[in-house]
């Protein structure tokens, strides 16, 4: 079973502690506030009051953890010795989440495997969203690459993914398609596989293919 360490409870730190306990898994949180430490202390399976910059701390509960993610972002002096710190002890991952570029680079230099910034994330699937409203969800990869989820283009029903030739004509990949109504989820669809109308498609494309769809 994999063992993760949350440190901080603030907004971040709490919604993802209550998604993590929605999975089989080991959670200790550190947690200087009493009040918010109560909270989550009958869903995990440790809880500790106290300030998690001090070493001999960290060096006895994180040990031998799998992934320590750091959810204090607005004290950068806490957060940049809470990551060194861990680093120096041998913690196998560290996610720290940070409040500004220059935080993250900070963070990386000393030991983060990876950074976080929630807030633009969120500001950046609020816009996605609102310039191409059809969207259900999407991330990320890269400046230039999203996978987005979308439900399938009236045009495209009953039409197979040879005859779209979405490759060519949209530039984009689909890795998968479900069919809410009836459950099933088909992972890389076979080139005759042809949509029907309440088919949701997962694909991966370009930053602004999802727009081209949608002008269909």
């Amino acid at each position: 079973m994999q063992n993760i360490m949350v440190i901080g409870l603030g907004h971040f730190g709490l919604s993802l502690v209550k998604e993590l306990t929605k999975n089989p898994i080991g959670i200790i949180v550190i947690e200087e506030s009493q009040e918010r430490a109560d909270m989550i202390k009958d869903v995990v399976e440790q809880v500790i009051v106290a300030n998690a910059a001090n070493k001999d701390l960290l060096a006895k509960f994180a040990k031998d953890i799998d992934c320590a993610i750091i959810c204090i972002s607005e004290r950068i002096d806490s957060s940049v010795l809470i990551t060194y710190q861990l680093k120096e002890i041998g913690v196998k991952r560290i996610i720290a989440k940070a409040t500004t570029t220059d935080h993250g680079e900070i963070l990386k230099s000393i030991g983060a495997d990876e950074v976080i910034y929630p807030e633009d994330e969120v500001a950046k699937r609020i816009a996605r969203t609102l310039i191409s409203p059809d969207i259900l969800d999407a991330i990320k990869l890269s400046d230039e690459f999203d996978i987005i989820e979308l439900p399938v283009p009236e045009r495209f029903v009953t039409k197979s993914l040879k005859d779209l030739q979405l490759r060519n004509k949209f530039n984009i990949d689909i890795l998968a398609v479900k069919n809410p109504l009836t459950g099933e989820t088909k992972i890389m669809p076979p080139p005759d596989y042809r949509f029907s109308p309440d088919d949701i498609m997962y694909f991966i494309g370009e930053t602004g293919s999802a727009k081209r769809l949608n002008e269909l």
